[in-house]
């Protein structure tokens, strides 16, 4: 099975905004121009990560699990109950569980997001949770390999004999 593209995608971004934070101190430390190059870099491809983000379906609860975290940490600071909550979804997100009660406060979230509660910055992190939900929803699909039990011609024959 692969790997779901937004784990990758996270593991990428927190990469990458490492990444910034050295250069920022660099350009900060000297002002050089190769340093403010390499800044302006690094944002370009954090924007593009950002971007990807938009646009990328979870195939598991794991990564619905990263973008509901990335919701939680986009909410103001007013709204610091509701990123608690998203973060303990989140957790069991990750942990495999998919309650119903969970689905339902997201949903339920994402409208009131996108009909503005949080202000601007719920209308942008919408579409995050609805990407969240698609994966998050999505039915898992168990594969058993273990045959059955083979049995032994002689067990079968006495077994017989006996009735």
């Amino acid at each position: 099975m692969d790997m779901d593209p937004v784990v990758l995608l996270a593991e990428e971004l927190r990469m990458t905004e490492r990444a910034l934070h050295g250069a920022v101190k660099k350009y900060e430390a000297d002002h050089c121009r190769e340093n403010g190059d390499a800044m302006n870099g690094v944002l370009t491809a954090l924007k593009s990560l950002h971007r990807e983000f938009y646009q990328t379906v979870p195939t598991s609860a794991l990564g619905a699990a990263e973008l509901v975290r990335m919701v939680a940490q986009r909410l103001p600071f007013t709204y610091a109950a509701s990123a608690r909550h998203f973060h303990e979804i989140a957790d069991r997100l990750a942990a495999g569980r998919r309650d119903h009660a969970d689905l339902v406060w997201l949903r339920a979230m994402r409208a009131a997001l996108g009909d503005g509660l949080c202000g601007e910055a719920g209308k942008k992190v919408a579409p995050l949770l609805g990407l969240a939900l698609l994966g998050a929803a999505k039915p898992v699909i168990v594969f058993r390999a273990a045959r059955p039990p083979q049995r032994n011609p002689e067990e079968e024959r006495w077994s017989l004999r006996r009735n």
